[in-house]
C-alpha cells in the first residue's frame, strides 16, 4: 500500500520545480506493519528523498535504513496538566537525546 503511495507521490514531485522539497507526511505511520517491512519502507522513503513528517504511538524511526533524523517525542505524566517535549536526533546508528 505504502509504496505505490510513495511511488506517486515521487512521480508529481518530478513535475515541480527543481528547489521544490518533496515533502510526505503520514499520521499513524506504518500501522500494522511489521518491523522488517516497517526498515523497508524507511528505507523506499529515503531512497526517493523525501522530507517527510510521520507520528505514531511507537514508531521511532531508528532504523539503519535511516540516515539520520529529528525526533520529537510528546509526553503527558499522569493526571498532569501539561505535556512536555523530548528531543532526539537519531545519527543512523544511535538515538541521543538533545
Amino acid at each position: 500500500m505504502y509504496v505505490p503511495l510513495f511511488t506517486a507521490c515521487y512521480s508529481r514531485y518530478q513535475k515541480a520545480k527543481q528547489d521544490a522539497p518533496y515533502i510526505i507526511s503520514l499520521d499513524e505511520a506504518f500501522a500494522g506493519v511489521d518491523e522488517n517491512n516497517i526498515s523497508e519502507m524507511f528505507e523506499v522513503v529515503e531512497a526517493l528523498g523525501f522530507n517527510y513528517i510521520m507520528n505514531s504511538q511507537v514508531l521511532w524511526g531508528d532504523y539503519t535504513t535511516v540516515s539520520s533524523l529529528a525526533i520529537t517525542e510528546l509526553l503527558r505524566p499522569k493526571n498532569a496538566n501539561f505535556v512536555t517535549v523530548m528531543r532526539y536526533e537519531w545519527d543512523g546508528k544511535s538515538r541521543i537525546e538533545q
